[in-house]
């Protein structure tokens, strides 16, 4: 091998070496030696593509109505740059006084009425609230006790079967039926204290039953039944 062809080759390995030590010494741009300055977006991020879309900055923010990055204004429902012209409640931008009604009607009239009903009339939580009565509701917080009732079939019958008819099935105090009942003599209808039967059957010794006292529940029912006009059925 000639002395020539031997500098050659030598002179191709070293080169070849040096390529290979320089390719190791690249930054993530590729750049020999390099920062990775050449190839980082504005946000810093190595061949990163920059502000995302819709953004203004690098933090997220979005630009404000008034030209500011991060500014956090914003239009109004009217158009308006940070305006306030429709409140929360307001509806109209040309009368800001107006606002949505319950059914969401700008400027109608719906209330919400006290039984917690949109445009209701009350009647829901309107009722009887006379205790004792066939239709007490406690759900009612409005009273309409004209409403109350207490009737023979529903609830009068049961207590006399019980208690009464055994010893007053016939005779001038006959308490198997209405009719029988209405007819003994012993009810001023709508006047409970001057009626016979519940003179009998109040207080803290009554003498009737015989087998002993009515509950409280039964003795105020029978007085209500009287006190609502002693009716049959409602």
């Amino acid at each position: 091998m000639g002395f020539s062809y031997k500098i050659i080759l030598i002179s191709l390995l070293f080169l070849y070496s040096c390529d290979d030590f320089f390719l190791s010494d690249k930054d993530e741009c590729g750049v020999i030696g390099g920062d990775n300055s050449s190839c980082m977006d504005e946000c810093g991020v190595v061949n990163g593509n920059g502000v995302p879309e819709g953004y203004c900055d690098c933090e997220g923010n979005v630009l404000g109505c008034d030209g500011e990055c991060g500014s956090g204004q914003e239009y109004d429902v009217c158009g308006v740059c940070n305006g306030n012209a429709v409140s929360e409640y307001s509806c109209d931008c040309e009368d800001p006084g107006q606002i949505r009604d319950c059914l969401g009607e700008c400027g109608g009239l719906a209330v919400i009425d006290q039984c917690g009903i949109c445009n209701g009339d009350n009647s829901l939580c309107t009722g009887c609230m006379i205790s004792g009565s066939d239709n007490f509701s406690a759900n009612n917080i409005i009273a309409n006790n004209e409403l109350c009732f207490v009737d023979y079939t529903s609830s009068i019958q049961t207590i006399f079967d019980n208690h009464c008819t055994g010893c007053h099935a016939g005779g001038a105090v006959n308490l198997e039926s209405y009719f029988n009942t209405i007819n003994s003599d012993i009810i001023q209808i709508g006047d409970s204290s001057n009626s016979r039967l519940w003179q009998v059957i109040e207080g803290d010794n009554p003498s009737m039953p015989p087998s002993g006292p009515l509950n409280n529940s039964d003795v105020r029912k029978i007085a209500l039944w009287i006190h609502f006009g002693a009716q049959e059925s409602n």
